[in-house]
């Protein structure tokens, strides 16, 4: 495989681009294209039908830009569709990771014999991929709990302040006094990290973001097909709508206006492109 392809990661809007970050950051040389479907979000409320239907829209999508890999850089995505991805992705000779299985890696490292907790949206919770990989990483206890206005939150801009400590309590205090490590199941959540170390310090959080952008060069090393180090990479952005939300959004995430912007559009030829 031609190590120059492209790196393709998706997610339902502006989250994934805590990953998108993370990648761009480890590996500079990189050339990344990032799909946020902005026509369909949340994913997190979504059916497992529905999502892995969009999933496997924005994947075929992705595919037509000659990757070598793809991030499912989305909870909601990873825990209903990512092993149908897997297998699409084997057949076109495209690597496929999604966030999961690297945090809990990540988490089940840090945890020290104590209870893991894991956080996300309703789909996330309620799809149990977070419990399979437990149990298989690990035979410490977990507990998880779904946070539905967390993503709202951060997309609103209230990472700090009475009212998000609230909310972040409101939320957490009936399992902290259960765990010492907590997972971030939302690539929204990263945002939410000053808050939630001021709130709980002797809590240890697991970012997903960072822990899959490391999977993701494992996985380019062990295939040889990591970019050489010759030119810095590029990354284009596109989206399904509202470029001007998308944008100012982005820059909470990024620290940047993410730049350039292009809106797509998802058709039934893109769900026929990436089928297992």
């Amino acid at each position: 495989m031609n190590p120059n392809k492209s790196i393709g990661i998706f997610d339902s809007g502006v989250g994934g681009l805590t990953v998108c970050k993370a990648v761009r950051s480890l590996l500079p040389h990189e050339n990344i294209i990032y799909l946020g479907d902005t026509a369909r979000v949340p994913y997190g409320s979504r059916s497992a039908q529905t999502v892995v239907q969009y999933a496997q829209m924005v994947a075929g999508h992705l595919s037509r830009y000659d990757l070598k890999a793809l991030v499912v850089a989305c909870n909601t995505a990873t825990t209903w569709a990512l092993e149908l991805l897997q297998k699409a992705g084997s057949r076109y000779n495209i690597k496929v990771i999604g966030v999961i299985e690297p945090g809990v890696k990540s988490a089940v490292n840090q945890n020290n014999n104590g209870t893991i907790g894991v956080i996300g949206t309703e789909g996330t919770i309620l799809g149990k991929a977070y419990d399979r990989a437990l149990q298989q990483h690990t035979s410490a206890p977990f507990v998880t709990r779904s946070c539905p206005l967390f993503v709202p939150l951060v997309e609103e801009g209230w990472l700090s302040g009475p009212i998000t400590e609230s909310i972040l309590r409101h939320y957490l205090d009936p399992i902290i006094p259960q765990i010492n490590t907590l997972i971030l199941g939302c690539t929204h959540y990263p945002l939410l990290l000053p808050s939630l170390e001021s709130i709980y310090p002797d809590i240890t959080f697991v970012d997903s973001a960072q822990s899959t952008a490391l999977e993701l060069k494992k996985v380019l090393v062990e295939h040889n097909i990591e970019k050489s180090a010759q030119s810095i990479g590029e990354t284009k952005y596109l989206v399904t709508d509202n470029l001007e939300r998308f944008a100012n959004v982005g820059y909470r995430f990024l620290g940047y206006h993410p730049n350039p912007i292009s809106h797509i559009n998802l058709t039934a030829d893109d769900l026929r492109r990436f089928l297992p």
